[in-house]
């Protein structure tokens, strides 16, 4: 077998001072970069909150007295419209049709929405081997020219720093169990769709009125859903 390298040049080029120190520069570099990795992974984000899940039984006044009420009577008169939904409503109703005692057996504890301009920060802190990580999934949701949904769940990040490299390995292991831990079959299927990484046709139907999301806009604190009842 041929031999492609010459271990004597290489050698030789080693001895270098100018290439040894490049060497050791690049080395410490990139174990600098490691440790700052490694800091920022038990990091805290500012957008972090701790959030306590409601268990008196009642439904979130939001869904029931806003969300669903403008819903059906906009969609009466059968013309495109929008449905503004705070950041502080969705979280409503996340604490209270996420089941608290199926999230703490399932290792989880604070989950929360975060709206930013153009994108959709889910987080939640979980725990591995006896530490703490604040884990967050970053949605950047759109509909395409087709009219399909994407739910656009590709980034992990763990503190504030991202996992490339385990994307999948985490949406599979840890989000999707979410699916399973409301009582309320509607909010298991919308955590499935977003989690599933595939498009959906965005089609409901609401007191015998079916509508279409035509579009969904993020700002910070807010999403708008624009609907057009078919």
């Amino acid at each position: 077998m041929e031999n492609y390298f010459n271990y004597g040049k290489i050698k030789q080029y080693l001895k270098n001072p100018t290439v040894r120190t490049a060497i050791a520069l690049s080395a410490w570099l990139l174990i600098f970069l490691f440790v700052f990795w490694l800091i920022r992974l038990f990091s805290v984000p500012r957008y972090y909150r701790t959030v306590k899940p409601v268990s008196d039984g009642q439904v979130s006044l939001y869904l029931t007295n806003y969300i669903l009420p403008e819903l059906h009577n906009k969609s009466q008169y059968g013309q495109p419209f929008d449905l503004v939904i705070s950041q502080n409503g969705v979280n409503d109703i996340i604490t209270r049709h996420i089941d608290a005692n199926s999230l703490q057996r399932s290792g989880f504890s604070d989950l929360s929405i975060t709206f930013k301009k153009d994108k959709i920060l889910l987080t939640g802190k979980t725990s591995y081997w006896g530490f703490d990580f604040i884990t967050t999934v970053v949605l950047r949701p759109y509909i395409d020219k087709k009219g399909y949904f994407h739910p656009g769940a590709s980034k992990i990040q763990v503190g504030k720093s991202r996992l490339p490299f385990a994307v999948e390995i985490v949406k599979r292991k840890i989000f999707y169990k979410l699916a399973s831990l409301s009582d309320d079959s509607n909010i298991a299927g919308v955590i499935g769709i977003l989690f599933s990484g595939d498009k959906t046709e965005p089609v409901f139907t609401l007191n015998h009125t079916t509508l279409r999301i035509e579009k969904i806009t993020v700002r910070n604190r807010e999403i708008t859903v624009s609907f057009l009842p078919q």
